[in-house]
């Protein structure tokens, strides 16, 4: 697997990651807690996901579950988000690529890192910064944009063709399922934190997949996001990424991993190999 797949797979998140998925996850037990309220979100699709975002924001962070498309390249990874801080999103998951090969990925707002239980190949280190500039430090730097809810919500809310797909169960959970298709400019557009570089760099990442997306929405009776799914116009439903969120407002702060702990960038190819 090239090492930006990697990144663009947590990237796109689709869900992320991220820590919402495939894997079967359940969601927290405040996800079941809405489940007879799940009919209010019969009306208007833009309301609801409108709704959701303040919910979701209120939350500030979570347990996430992702799973990538299958074959060669899958990808799955688990772990949790902050998004308390638009300007600062972080993220810290554990994803299992090909071969059984388990990797750390921690972003911390513009700051992206890879870990490793495998100290002999960084040699005695846990973590290696990844550098700017490159495909897999500007995957990195979308990772935790795309894996906050709430921009995610308000933008299809605002910008989105926005449809009511129908009622449906995740996990045990009755959800309402809408669909946005929306520009991936307006997303990146919507991402607050990035200086003109750096937003150029997500908008190229994303654009792997296609200038346009999209993003399908589960809300529960609580109008909390159960899960959401997105994918590109360039290669489709199939290359979907799917990101299920659970335990909401419960999830420790994110820290970025110690100086001392940090291996060489030289070793990347290691880690990655």
């Amino acid at each position: 697997m090239r090492a930006v797949r990697l990144a663009s797979t947590v990237v796109t998140a689709a869900v992320l990651l991220g820590g919402v998925t495939a894997c079967g996850s359940k969601g927290g037990d405040g996800a079941k807690g809405g489940d007879s309220a799940a009919g209010a979100l019969t009306g208007d699709p833009k309301a609801a996901l409108a709704a959701s975002a303040v919910v979701m924001q209120k939350a500030g962070n979570g347990k996430i579950d992702m799973a990538s498309p299958g074959g060669s390249d899958h990808t799955s990874g688990k772990g949790t988000a902050d998004w308390k801080d638009p300007g600062k999103p972080s993220a810290d998951l554990t994803a299992q690529v090909e071969d059984n090969k388990q990797l750390r990925i921690r972003v911390i707002g513009a700051d992206g890192y890879v870990g490793s239980d495998d100290v002999a190949a960084l040699g005695g280190k846990h973590w290696i910064k990844l550098p700017a500039g490159n495909d897999l430090g500007d995957s990195m730097l979308a990772v935790g944009q795309m894996l906050n809810p709430v921009v995610q919500l308000t933008v299809a809310a605002q910008s989105g063709k926005l449809s009511k797909v129908g009622e449906e169960t995740v996990d045990g959970v009755k959800t309402t399922h809408l669909r946005a298709v929306e520009d991936t400019s307006v997303l990146v557009g919507a991402m607050t934190g990035l200086s003109a570089d750096q937003r150029k760099a997500v908008q190229k990442t994303l654009e792997d997949d296609g200038t346009s997306l999209t993003v399908d929405f589960w809300l529960n009776g609580k109008q909390e996001l159960v899960q959401y799914k997105e994918y590109g116009d360039k290669n489709g439903e199939k290359e979907a990424v799917t990101i299920k969120y659970s335990d909401l407002g419960k999830a420790d702060k994110i820290e970025a991993p110690a100086a001392g702990d940090l291996g060489s960038e030289a070793d990347l190819l290691k880690l990655l190999s």
